[in-house]
């Protein structure tokens, strides 16, 4: 198996266990497992593929989103975390979100670099039934009601992930 396929294959796994473990570990409270999926995939990538320079603007990228639209959504009352961060700050595990996925755009989600369609409606339909699903699991609550927050989280993700694959793809076409 060849290093890159395998780095993708880690992505992915990685990726598809950060957000139950973070969700979960959000409901009871603990920051800490999620954290640890997103170090442990990152110390992989980082041993099969050594991107961490592409890997780690991404990972910026992913916090400055996180630090954008969080407290946008907070302080509009369209979100409210049930355990951790504050009035305006988004919870650890949020974080811990923004940036698995943020790094994903080199791996398993890269072939959205050419697809800025699919990367938008990827992103409006995952992100609402992504916060939908953490409602529902009592990670959040949605003080305004659901539709206004879906409405919302549709339009944001829309073009958020478009942005964050052509970031990755912009990483890409800057390699040797």
């Amino acid at each position: 198996m060849n290093r890159a396929f395998a780095a993708t294959a880690v992505n992915f796994i990685g990726l598809q266990a950060l957000w139950p473990v973070a969700v979960i570990g959000a409901v009871r409270q603990w920051a800490v497992p999620a954290w640890s999926v997103v170090m442990v995939m990152l110390v992989l990538l980082w041993a099969l593929e050594r991107n961490w320079r592409s890997d780690s603007r991404l990972l910026l990228a992913g916090a400055l989103g996180c630090v954008l639209v969080e407290p946008l959504l907070m302080l509009t009352g369209l979100l409210r975390y049930a355990a951790g961060g504050g009035a305006w700050w988004p919870p650890s595990w949020i974080w811990s979100l923004w940036l698995g996925f943020a790094v994903s755009f080199n791996y398993s989600l890269a072939w959205l670099h050419q697809r800025p369609r699919w990367a938008a409606m990827l992103g409006a339909v995952g992100g609402v039934v992504s916060v939908s699903m953490g409602i529902r699991l009592g990670a959040a609550s949605a003080p305004l009601g659901w539709l206004p927050l879906a409405l919302c989280y549709a339009l944001l993700w829309a073009a958020v992930v478009p942005l964050l694959a052509a970031m990755s793809r912009r990483e890409w076409e800057k390699a040797p």
